[in-house]
């Protein structure tokens, strides 16, 4: 059995939705909890309490479970200072972190003000990178950490969600980038993009939410956070799809495409299909391995040995 005795975790965003599961779900197999959450609304704007952290606390104290209630705005640096600290000054050490917090706007890209803008893009990627940064020497120096980075599907583009989808596309190659100088010290940083039962989900269609809420529970969600977040975890940097029981891996992929040496507007227009076609495609898992896919064509010249 999967369990996280004696390790300290926090969760942003973790007063409600699929953030009070990942809490609940942590607490229930042995960790400590910071249970971080600021109460307030989607957008970012409006001012909250510590209440829903506070509900979450008294329903893993309730179930024997330690956890305490923190509500900073995810956001800055300063907060993130703060929350950490928190964290150490409750239960002394973090072993994981859970950067699920996040806001949104429904609209068109031209639709928000600057301020409304900026908050989002902090909540989603500025926030978790600070985060990430302040436990960042605490995991070293102990030789573990896991990180976990709640993203979305709406990377993949959906309409409406622009502020959204690019803080949520930052933190994607924030996980890709920070496993490569995690590897040597056992902090392994992954990240998922949810489907479940939301605040969100529950402004769509009736219909929708419905089906939402009957399939998709945010629970099924919290099983992959608590797996992310162990010690059995032996991967980093990969990304995964989870929703009402279904769990699949996420990957960025190309094809061998066109090489032309002379290559114009008019022999990629001649070409296109071929450039386009992803019948037969290749996993790319890092910049390195994007730089590898040349070689084919343009074998390496320089005189470092293993420079790739």
């Amino acid at each position: 059995m999967i369990r996280l005795d004696g390790r300290v975790a926090i969760v942003t965003g973790a007063g409600r939705g699929m953030g009070r599961t990942h809490a609940l779900l942590l607490a229930a197999r042995g960790a400590k909890v910071l249970v971080n959450d600021y109460g307030g609304a989607q957008s970012t704007l409006t001012p909250g309490s510590i209440s829903h952290a506070q509900s979450v606390v008294e329903e893993i104290r309730a179930a024997g479970g330690e956890a305490e209630a923190d509500a900073a705005m995810v956001g800055t640096g300063e907060s993130a200072r703060d929350i950490v600290q928190h964290a150490l000054d409750a239960f002394g050490r973090i072993d994981i972190l859970v950067n699920n917090a996040g806001g949104s706007l429904i609209g068109e890209p031209d639709a928000f003000a600057d301020e409304e803008i900026e908050g989002v893009l902090r909540t989603n990627f500025i926030g978790p990178y600070m985060l990430l940064r302040r436990v960042w020497p605490l995991m070293r120096d102990q030789g573990f950490g896991r990180i976990v980075n709640v993203m979305s599907s709406a990377v993949l583009g959906a309409g409406h969600l622009g502020p959204y989808a690019a803080g949520k596309a930052g933190l994607l190659g924030l996980t890709h980038d920070a496993a490569f100088d995690g590897r040597p010290h056992n902090i392994l940083v992954n990240g998922v993009f949810p489907t479940g039962a939301s605040r969100l989900t529950e402004t769509s269609h009736e219909d929708l939410a419905l089906w939402y809420r009957t399939h998709f529970q945010p629970e099924k969600v919290s099983a992959l956070i608590a797996y992310l977040s162990s010690e059995e975890l032996d991967f980093s940097g990969e990304v995964f799809n989870v929703g009402g029981g279904r769990v699949a891996r996420l990957a960025i992929f190309d094809n061998d495409g066109l090489f032309d040496p002379a290559i114009t507007p008019e022999s990629i227009a001649a070409n296109i299909d071929l450039i386009r076609d992803l019948s037969q495609p290749t996993i790319i898992p890092t910049l390195w391995a994007q730089t590898e896919r040349y070689f084919a064509h343009i074998p390496w010249t320089g005189g470092r040995a293993g420079l790739f």
